[in-house]
C-alpha cells in the first residue's frame, strides 16, 4: 500500500512539474511578445523624435530666412554685398561702431 501512495505522490509531482513547465512556457511566450512590443514602441519614439527635430529645423530655417529678408530690406544693394560687408554694417548699427 505504501508503494501505491508513493505512486500517487509521484503522479502529483509529475502533474505539478508539467504545470510548472507549461507556466514557464506561457511566461516565456508572453515575455517575447512584450519585448517585441517594447521594441516597436522604442522605434515609434525614435520616429517621433526625428520628426520633431525635422519640424524644429524647418521652423528655424524659415525664421532665419524671414529675418534675413527683413534685414536685407534695410540695406541698400544687400544682394551685391559680401557677408563680411553685411557684418560690418550690422555691427555699426547695433554696436554703434564708427
Amino acid at each position: 500500500m505504501c508503494q501505491f501512495i508513493g505512486g500517487d505522490e509521484e503522479i502529483d509531482n509529475s502533474k505539478r512539474l508539467a504545470q510548472v513547465n507549461e507556466d514557464i512556457n506561457k511566461l516565456l511566450t508572453e515575455k517575447k511578445k512584450t519585448e517585441k512590443e517594447l521594441d516597436q514602441l522604442k522605434n515609434q519614439e525614435k520616429k517621433i523624435k526625428r520628426k520633431k527635430s525635422i519640424e524644429e529645423r524647418k521652423k528655424r530655417n524659415h525664421r532665419l530666412i524671414q529675418r534675413g529678408a527683413i534685414l536685407e530690406s534695410y540695406i541698400d544693394k544687400a544682394d551685391e554685398k559680401t557677408n563680411e560687408e553685411i557684418q560690418v554694417i550690422l555691427d555699426k548699427v547695433f554696436l554703434n561702431l564708427d
